[in-house]
């Protein structure tokens, strides 16, 4: 008796519409939905007092993917020299660096920045 035996899993996997084997499935597939360019994106910048009186600036507003959000988290956190992170669609930097953050998204081809 198998790990899987009497359960969906040890089942062949078949398409939910035409209840083909993937294999051989012929359905249209979704079409990927392209991120938005740098020009199209439309941010906000501010700075937030958190915890104990720090100053955080945050940049939101971000239409893009996870990994991509990430490596320009790491490219703001390189260019402010502070630290960082990812809070779903928005990047948190350390410190008041708003006039910075702006002056280097401007440059990447961000336009809507507010």
């Amino acid at each position: 008796m198998g790990l899987f035996d009497g359960t969906p899993f040890e089942r062949p996997v078949r398409c939910e519409i035409c209840m083909q084997l993937l294999n051989d499935c012929t359905c249209p597939k979704a079409p990927q939905l392209a991120e938005p360019t740098a020009a199209q994106q439309k941010l906000q910048i501010r700075v937030e007092k958190r915890k104990y009186g720090k100053m955080v600036s945050v940049v939101s507003g971000f239409s893009c993917s996870e990994p991509r959000l990430k490596q320009l988290m790491k490219e703001l956190k390189d260019h402010c020299g502070a630290g960082g992170s990812v809070d779903g669609h928005a990047i948190s930097i350390q410190g008041d660096h708003v006039q910075r953050l702006r002056r280097y998204l401007r440059e990447q081809g961000y336009k809507g920045l507010e």
